[in-house]
């Protein structure tokens, strides 16, 4: 008898998975696929040979779809070149110069391999620039140990004493002693409210001399105008993306004024910063956005349909789907979510505590709703059992509950 991949990782990868909401009991255990062999649009083959329709999307990163024959060339160029140099490469720097024109308020970049490291070079920037040490935090900034130590029991971090829980209203918490806020700008409220509030949350920054700023690494190329910031108007001090700016590919990047990003020391800085495989992708990724502007709001909207449909279909089972279209959360009865997952999974299509939608999924639209349609018509008789185990609530997801 064959031994499965999950039991080889369980002899070779520490704790079993490298990623934290990618591990068996973040989905249903038992039920689920644990490794994929091999991915193409938005399907994904596991280890059996079943394929699945995917609307995890390499937990946001995967927005073109896998293997998008438009990002083939350049990797092929950077396989040409190799992956790191000596010297920085042509490739940091046009990729740079195509961001400042999505970006057009970013002076500067600082590109980096992962959002965790991202937010944890803006605090850094943040606090050389002011002076200060405190740091408000609103959301998920990373498994770094800054952000990590304030979700318990926190083990192996330090003390946080240095960092607080921000909470939407609590705007009489800045004062002349915080360094920084970090928020993400939209989790799933993407309402008219947020973006006032946004709006005031800037204005207090800018009155006490606070940075402000916003980790879009999930929002970044999923939100109308790829951000939230331009789609607000309202321009934080600093910047973060991930994820999607280069469809999966290792890169993070944090984008701010001259004056912040270079007038003042601090040190960032990573062998495999320029690393040339991600930034030909994002550079390319970047030509796309620019040349078809108007692509993501189409997609905004055609996912908001799809969300609409969906939890129109699951009310009576008391389960939705929060968020703006292209990202949202899987909300509502734990038992009625994972019945709901399971049988979706049984029938090939993969869903999850997190929710993305990317270019490649309407091509799928028929196939999922067949199996959509027929889960929720067999739910309605009350009679399917659990066959795996509950999932547990993943780190992000603790992180964006404190």
């Amino acid at each position: 008898m064959s031994i499965s991949l999950y039991d080889r990782a369980k002899h070779c990868i520490a704790q079993g998975a490298l990623t934290n909401s990618k591990r068996p009991e973040s989905l249903i255990k038992g039920v689920y696929p644990t490794h994929i062999v091999a991915a193409k649009g938005a399907e994904v083959r596991d280890e059996r040979g079943k394929t699945y329709v995917d609307f995890i999307c390499g937990l946001g990163s995967n927005l073109f779809g896998y293997g998008h024959p438009k990002l083939a060339l350049p990797l092929a160029v950077a396989a040409e070149m190799g992956a790191s140099h000596s010297l920085p490469t042509i490739h940091e720097v046009a990729t740079a110069e195509i961001l400042k024109e999505m970006f057009h308020w970013v002076d500067r970049w600082k590109f980096v391999k992962t959002g965790s490291e991202a937010c944890s070079a803006a605090i850094k920037i943040a606090r050389a620039v002011t002076g200060r040490y405190r740091i408000w935090s609103e959301g998920y900034h990373g498994w770094h140990e800054t952000f990590a130590s304030l979700v318990p029991p926190a083990h192996g971090c330090g003390d946080s004493a240095s960092l607080g829980i921000w909470r939407m209203g609590g705007l009489d918490h800045i004062d002349d002693s915080v360094a920084a806020i970090i928020v993400e700008p939209v989790q799933l409220d993407a309402s008219e409210y947020r973006m006032q509030y946004l709006q005031e949350l800037r204005k207090r920054c800018t009155e006490h001399g606070v940075l402000l700023i916003f980790d879009e690494i999930i929002t970044g190329y999923r939100f109308p105008q790829w951000s939230v910031s331009r789609a607000s108007n309202v321009t934080p001090d600093l910047i973060l993306i991930g994820k999607a700016m280069a469809n999966g590919m290792p890169l993070a990047a944090v984008g701010g004024k001259a004056e912040i990003m270079d007038d003042v020391r601090y040190f960032v800085s990573g062998t495999y910063c320029g690393e040339v495989a991600s930034l030909c992708v994002a550079q390319r990724i970047a030509e796309i956005c620019l040349k078809e502007p108007n692509a993501v709001t189409e997609l905004v909207e055609e996912a908001q349909r799809f969300c609409a449909k969906l939890n129109e279909l699951l009310a009576e089972f008391d389960v939705r789907i929060d968020g703006y279209g292209t990202r949202g959360a899987f909300v509502g009865n734990e038992v009625s979510k994972a019945l709901f997952w399971q049988e979706c999974c049984l029938g090939g299509v993969l869903f999850g505590p997190s929710f993305f939608y990317n270019y490649a999924h309407a091509t799928y639209s028929v196939l999922v709703w067949d199996v959509v349609h027929d889960v929720v018509r067999r739910m309605k008789t009350r009679n399917i059992p659990l066959k795996g185990e509950l999932p547990s609530s993943p780190f992000a997801a603790k992180a964006r509950e404190k």
